[in-house]
């Protein structure tokens, strides 16, 4: 069997051939594009099937992982992904455009769909916790947004996309409660993705080097990447830029310790998106699991869940592919 999978992002759209083989999934024909250099989906898929794929390879499904939501509208599945201006797209119209059963799946929704795809060495266990078989597993991560999905336990692993990115930033100190106040001032609110994005490090970087007036931080702040830029001078041991990532993974941790409490995954925490990977050594630190579990009265709870991080290099790729793959076994069994 063969599948096309995409996973479109705000900024970029990953695209590949999947099939599943006895030794899991293989991907080839990988391709790369910017999002927004499409005026839709429908348009994104048939320059990636005129250019990439091999002429005449049939195609069993389509994989479509975005990033927005995703919902069943009278019988009709439709998806608006939440950083591109493109048109509402039809699960059902998509396919017959291109030719193939078509699934649309919100991008965390699909990264949860990878969870039981994912071999040992794809994540890096900073809390090992006590995991429970049957419980619910929770997936969080920040990169051009703040995606977040719930997982029930396997074989089913019923999947529940939240937007809880897009929830109030609650700060957990005083210097948290002034930033926000000051991303308020410029936005109008301050949500969770405010801060726990790519933009999110942008505005923090920026918020602490009118402080300090930090030339280095200024510098990066003009960068294309922002974020990028900070990541590369936090790695060359810059100090504001260190100060940045400690704002950052402390921030996330305590925001991360919420959502966990409001779901109690026993079966597991993981962190996905495009930041986590490339952070690793911030999120290693004793800060991140200090605001994690600085949850009184609850310490002992949340030091009990297990807490991974997702070093996979292509989740929501995986994701998509066991998702369709999923689909239309199920139609067929059903048939």
């Amino acid at each position: 069997m063969s599948f096309l999978v995409a996973d479109i992002g705000g900024t970029k759209t990953l695209l590949a051939l999947a099939q599943p083989g006895p030794e899991g999934w293989r991907f080839e024909h990988k391709t790369r594009l910017t999002s927004s250099d499409f005026p839709s989906a429908g348009d994104l898929i048939r320059h990636w099937l005129q250019t990439a794929m091999p002429e005449g390879r049939p195609l069993d499904g389509i994989g479509l992982a975005l990033a927005g939501p995703v919902k069943s509208i009278d019988g009709s599945v439709r998806a608006k992904a939440t950083n591109l201006d493109w048109p509402v797209m039809d699960e059902g119209e998509l396919g017959r455009e291109l030719g193939a059963p078509t699934l649309l799946i919100n991008d965390f929704a699909a990264i949860g769909a990878s969870l039981d795809a994912l071999e040992p060495d794809d994540t890096v266990t900073l809390q090992p916790g006590a995991a429970e078989s049957a419980g619910l597993r929770l997936v969080v991560g920040a990169g051009t947004g703040l995606g977040t999905c719930a997982v029930g336990p396997p074989p089913r692993s019923q999947l529940f996309a939240g937007e809880g990115g897009h929830a109030d930033f609650a700060p957990a100190d005083d210097w948290q409660a002034a930033l926000a106040q000051w991303v308020r001032g410029q936005e109008g609110r301050c949500s969770r993705e405010h801060l726990l994005s790519g933009p999110g490090i942008a505005r923090i970087a920026a918020y602490l080097q009118q402080q300090s007036s930090d030339t280095g931080l200024a510098q990066a702040l003009q960068e294309a990447d922002p974020a990028a830029a900070i990541g590369a001078l936090a790695a060359q041991r810059h100090a504001g830029a260190l100060q940045v990532a400690e704002r950052f993974v402390s921030i996330y941790g305590g925001q991360l310790g919420d959502l966990a409490l409001s779901a109690l995954p026993r079966g597991g925490v993981f962190i996905a998106g495009g930041i986590a990977p490339r952070w690793l050594q911030h999120f290693q630190t004793p800060g991140f699991l200090r605001s994690f579990r600085n949850k009184a009265p609850m310490q002992k709870l949340l030091e009990e869940l297990p807490l991974h991080l997702i070093v996979h290099s292509e989740p929501g790729l995986l994701g998509a592919a066991v998702a369709v793959h999923r689909a239309v076994e199920t139609v067929g069994e059903n048939a």
